[in-house]
C-alpha cells in the first residue's frame, strides 16, 4: 500500500501536477511512508518468527498415545 501511495504521488508531482507543492508537504506522503514502515515491520516480525520456528528444538517431536494398524 505504501509503495502504491508513493509511486501516485510521483506519478502525480511528475506528469499531472507538474508546478504543485513539494511532497513532503503532502499528508499523502507520511502516510505512505508509514505504510512502508510498518509494512517492512511487519514483514521483519514474520521472517524472524519463521526462523525461530524452523530452528525450534522440539518442532518435530510427537506424542503419540497410540499407533492404528
Amino acid at each position: 500500500i505504501g509503495f502504491a501511495i508513493a509511486f501516485y504521488l510521483g506519478v502525480d508531482k511528475l506528469f499531472i501536477h507538474k508546478t504543485a507543492r513539494n511532497l513532503a508537504q503532502r499528508s499523502e506522503f507520511f502516510i505512505g511512508l508509514v505504510a512502508m514502515i510498518i509494512g517492512t515491520q511487519f514483514f521483519l516480525a514474520g521472517f524472524v518468527a519463521e526462523l525461530i520456528g524452523r530452528n525450534s528444538s522440539t518442532r518435530n517431536h510427537y506424542l503419540v498415545e497410540k499407533e492404528i494398524k
